[in-house]
């Protein structure tokens, strides 16, 4: 990545459309004020298609780091010169940084969610592991959540087809996976440990799941966090089932994104202390 001269601030931008309502800026400040780092993150608004022009007048700005969040995942992934296992095996990216050959795309989302996962005490090791969706968020975590070994996954998605797309890629890590839709066809349930990677929370809504599905004791941890985490939440308290939001995975994301961007890596804490 190029560095920043002493006097310069270390520039980087978060690029999504809508990206007003982002956390991101606020949590590297927080980040960078903690290592004694003067960076400039900023939030960028971005839409589809436009991402190319964006980041070329970063890069011209002196940006040598971004985040990239929805429509442009899958876009900033396909003009990197360059990706890490974790982006190509996701099919999108949401970090970019700035080498001698051009951009480098990674992932962060699969480490953050397993590194929030393990700071709650949830072990997905040996489970049955419910995955609800199948688009762009599913696909940032699976392979992360793979690499722990679970004993079985199921995907349930309203469509079967990105589901089965998205089992294709993780069959040949040797564990069960099972693809079904929300109004049935699933075989066997007594699923332990949910994660819930849909965006209808953004919608005031929750996925249509059956409590059925589920051991007595399941845990659950839904991607969203905040006003979009509620509809979830309020599910899985009708349904006595635990669950937790994604802040933490937020936080967490961002902490390794923040590294490749500065080479120092900030501790989280902190974001624990007080609710989102």
């Amino acid at each position: 990545m190029s560095a920043a001269s002493t006097s310069d601030p270390i520039r980087l931008a978060v690029f999504g459309h809508p990206v007003e309502h982002s956390r991101s800026p606020g949590i590297h400040a927080r980040f960078a004020a903690a290592l004694g780092l003067e960076v400039d993150y900023r939030a960028v608004d971005c839409p589809s298609g436009g991402l190319s022009d964006a980041l070329e007048r970063f890069r011209d700005a002196g940006g040598t780091g971004c985040n990239l969040t929805v429509p442009l995942k899958a876009e900033g992934l396909a003009l990197a010169r360059a990706a890490s296992p974790a982006a190509r095996q996701a099919g999108a990216c949401n970090t970019l940084t700035l080498h001698d050959e051009g951009w480098r795309a990674d992932n962060t989302d699969g480490a953050g969610l397993v590194a929030d996962l393990d700071r709650l005490g949830l072990d997905v090791a040996g489970s049955r592991l419910l995955i609800v969706g199948a688009g762009g968020a599913a696909a940032g975590v699976l392979g992360a959540l793979i690499e722990r070994g679970p004993a079985r996954i199921g995907i349930v998605n309203r469509s079967p087809q990105p589901a089965e797309a998205l089992a294709s890629r993780v069959r040949d890590a040797g564990i069960p996976v099972e693809v079904f839709d929300f109004e049935g066809g699933l075989t066997a349930g007594a699923f332990e440990c949910v994660v819930q990677c849909t965006s209808l929370g953004h919608q005031g809504e929750a996925p249509r799941l059956d409590r059925e599905w589920l051991v007595a004791d399941a845990a659950a941890y839904d991607l969203n966090y905040g006003p979009a985490h509620a509809p979830f939440a309020h599910w899985c308290a009708l349904n006595r089932v635990r669950c937790f939001g994604g802040w933490g995975m937020l936080v967490e994301q961002a902490a390794l994104a923040f590294e490749r961007f500065t080479g120092q890596r900030p501790a989280t804490e902190s974001f624990y202390d007080t609710p989102e």
